[in-house]
């Protein structure tokens, strides 16, 4: 009642199921010891007991709050609640009438990191799965809770199967032949996962955010370990902080993904991993699926390198149907007018808008050339820079050309073999304290019907 925002904290709900399993599984009866080792002896096996039932009735609720179960979490609770009980709590509560008792209480925590840390440095502290269903979440906790009620062993294993499709859970995965794109809300930047039947792209990795945070610990890899996703490319157009900033928490985290990039040689990236130049005519097939790199060409000067004119530009094409995307980064009007002279036309199922709507790009030759059946823009809301410019709305709305922006929309998911339809994902999971603000629904702008048939386009509405 006092707080009713705690409903959406993990810790709330894990502390309260926790005590459920401690009242559902300790035994009715305690057993008495006549003499204190034995006493001592039932108080130890009592914890390692609590400690172990905790652990897994909780497993599938962590799963399904954070996409991952640490593995030794029993060992670092056997440690960590005794010094945190008998030792660390004690000398702060005395310390409220003695204040020299806190510094050995902020000794005792930092013993107690430094001990975790030794923890968390295993390799196999913590196994991470594909963030299941709802329905399957569900089956899990009930199977989790249900292992831990004082029932004869024969009924708690009935609740092992419960458990198995939350484990076994794996992220739905587009057609051979057919992809799909998920232009991440990570504010003033680019950040575009790009999916097919069995391999990962990510272009760009959003903007840094502050010293301690950036988009690649906050938002891309959270959702990759939630796809159960192994990037095994990431290509960042170039050097610009709205573009690389998360690119060294991912590529900690992905350490088998190759990097593609324009950035310069001197740049801090490349000093974590082999940086393969970015050059057009590029070209390689995942699941039937064609890319193809358009854009840097190896001809401009290297001193520019890593600058908006050296952006990396990806062409995406299903092979089944064709259909095509086309990710920009930061070209501007002179990079847009050499790849129509390179013979780049369109119609393209699916663009990203060059330079976050810059009113330096986006120039009418390009839109007519390419012919876009879907803009988006990833802008930070209210962005100092004003983008999307209002003039480079209009040309895309002259053209019928829905323009959904990422802070508006929220994340957006698009897939090949549904050209004609796209979800945001604030549209999808809504929150009461979020702006309604208007975003394009696939089919209608602005009053005007976007036809299925990409040769069919309206002309002005």
């Amino acid at each position: 009642v006092i707080d009713p925002w705690g409903l959406l904290q993990p810790g709330f709900w894990l502390s309260f199921v926790a005590v459920g399993v401690l009242f559902a599984s300790s035994p009715v009866h305690k057993d008495a010891s006549a003499n204190w080792r034995g006493t001592v002896l039932v108080r130890l096996f009592g914890m390692v007991r609590e400690q172990w039932w905790i652990t897994l009735s909780l497993a599938p609720l962590t799963l399904l709050l954070f996409g991952q179960v640490s593995l030794i979490g029993l060992a670092a609770n056997l440690l960590a609640i005794p010094w945190v009980t008998l030792l660390v709590t004690p000398l702060a509560l005395l310390g409220m009438f003695w204040s020299p008792l806190w510094q050995p209480a902020a000794a005792a925590v930092d013993a107690l990191l430094r001990g975790l840390q030794h923890f968390a440095d295993v390799p196999w502290a913590v196994w991470s799965a594909p963030a299941p269903a709802a329905w399957a979440s569900a089956l899990a906790v009930f199977g989790g809770l249900w292992l831990a009620l004082r029932l004869p062993w024969a009924l708690r294993i009935l609740a092992l199967p419960l458990l198995l499709p939350a484990l076994l859970w794996q992220a739905p995965r587009p057609a051979p032949g057919e992809f799909e794109l998920l232009a991440l809300d990570v504010g003033q930047g680019n950040a575009v996962l790009v999916r097919t039947a069995h391999h990962a792209l990510l272009y760009d990795a959003g903007p840094r955010y502050s010293r301690e945070a950036d988009a690649g610990h906050r938002v891309i890899t959270p959702l990759l370990r939630a796809l159960g996703e192994r990037l095994d490319l990431l290509m960042l157009s170039h050097g610009d902080t709205d573009h690389v900033g998360g690119a060294a928490a991912v590529l900690a985290q992905h350490p088998q993904a190759r990097l593609s990039s324009s950035i310069a040689a001197d740049h801090p990236l490349s000093q974590l991993r082999e940086v393969q130049p970015c050059r057009s005519g590029q070209r390689w097939t995942w699941d039937a699926v064609e890319f193809e790199v358009l854009h840097p060409d190896a001809s401009q000067p290297a001193q520019e390198r890593g600058a908006n004119a050296y952006s990396c530009v990806l062409r995406i094409r299903a092979g089944s149907t064709g259909r095509a995307a086309l990710l920009t980064g930061d070209i501007e009007r002179a990079q847009e007018e050499s790849l129509i002279a390179q013979g780049l036309r369109g119609p393209l199922e699916w663009l990203l808008v060059p330079h976050h709507g810059s009113k330096t790009s986006s120039a009418e030759a390009f839109l007519d050339a390419v012919q876009p059946a879907l803009a988006v823009v990833q802008a930070g809301h209210a962005n100092r820079f004003g983008h999307p410019a209002p003039t480079v709305s209009e040309r895309y709305r002259a053209r019928a050309v829905p323009v959904v922006n990422t802070a508006q929309c929220g994340a957006l998911r698009w897939t090949s073999d549904r050209p004609r339809e796209w979800t945001c994902e604030r549209a999808r999971a809504p929150r009461y304290w979020h702006h309604r603000v208007a975003v394009p629904r696939p089919g209608v702008e602005d009053g005007c019907r976007v036809p299925g048939d990409a040769a069919d386009r309206p002309k002005i509405c």
